[in-house]
């Protein structure tokens, strides 16, 4: 029941603010399809045996999100400037207990990284264009050294 609460709530929320003026219709409507948006997304995790794992590092790659963007911004506007010189394909490691599911998010939002393909749980195939990992594949692969 909490999990469809949470949806709820998020689902109800964002109508809401996607809303220009709020009626207590518009109101109703947004509530109703919310709860039934709640309650499907809660049978397709199960039907899909999906569970929460892997939270290490998850609120530390949070944290490190938006320099990683505006540090993969840079990048990405240096290299339309001048020819990406250390542009790289690489494999990684993230942390062990790490979800691959989120760590393939916060890893891709970099506008300066993008995930190949995601073999195994544990080792990311990444496309770079700057020669070291950001702060985003720092704080998910623990900042060990690429293999």
């Amino acid at each position: 029941m909490v999990e469809i609460a949470v949806w709820w709530g998020a689902l109800t929320g964002l109508t809401v603010v996607l809303i220009s003026t709020v009626s207590p219709v518009e109101l109703l409507v947004a509530a109703t399809a919310a709860l039934g948006a709640a309650v499907t997304a809660r049978a397709m995790r199960r039907a899909a045996g999906v569970r929460w794992r892997g939270g290490r590092g998850a609120a530390r790659a949070v944290l490190h999100l938006p320099w990683a963007v505006l540090h993969g911004c840079g990048t990405l506007l240096a290299a339309a400037v001048r020819r990406p010189g250390r542009a790289t394909v690489r494999r990684t490691t993230v942390q062990q207990g790490t979800e691959p599911g989120w760590a393939g998010v916060v890893l891709a939002a970099s506008p300066d990284t993008c995930v190949l393909d995601m073999p195994h749980e544990d080792d990311p195939l990444l496309h770079t264009l700057g020669g070291r990992p950001g702060p985003a594949e720092q704080a998910v692969t623990g900042a060990r050294e690429q293999r």
